[in-house]
């Protein structure tokens, strides 16, 4: 087993090709998710919980936080998706490139911050849509 420190996680954006978003300080954790239903009935054995699967599954929203560059070709990109009503293709590997994530999305939300001893940065928000590729 090969273990990976958590600096190095590239996550990229289309901008005619996927391109690595410059100035990425962290990445909020990414969650892949089943959805359950319960079906729990009175003859439940012992009634206890009971639970089947839908069908459905979903590649949850995630953020990530920038140190913002408005001139960065990445950092205009986000813009532009932000403000159009369609997904962007996006990606994130891991620090070594081993597994790479594709998926499709919209950028949900830019939260603008500064701290006084701090860079001017921004919270971005990712909201994947449809069904990821793993490799």
């Amino acid at each position: 087993m090969t273990v990976q420190g958590g600096f190095g996680v590239a996550l990229k954006i289309n901008t005619g090709s996927l391109t690595t978003i410059v100035h990425m300080e962290d990445v909020d954790s990414w969650t892949m998710q089943k959805i359950i239903a319960e079906v729990t009935a009175h003859d439940s054995t012992g009634g206890y919980y009971e639970a089947v699967a839908t069908g459905k599954r979903r590649f949850s929203p995630f953020s990530c936080t920038l140190v913002w560059e408005d001139a960065a070709a990445t950092h205009a990109q986000i813009v532009t998706s932000f403000n159009a009503d369609t997904v962007i293709g996006m990606s994130i590997q891991d620090p070594d490139g081993t597994e790479v994530i594709s998926f499709n999305a919209h950028i949900e939300m830019m939260e603008r911050f500064s701290k006084q001893d701090g860079a001017y940065r921004c919270k971005v928000t990712v909201h994947p849509s449809g069904q990821p590729t793993i490799t």
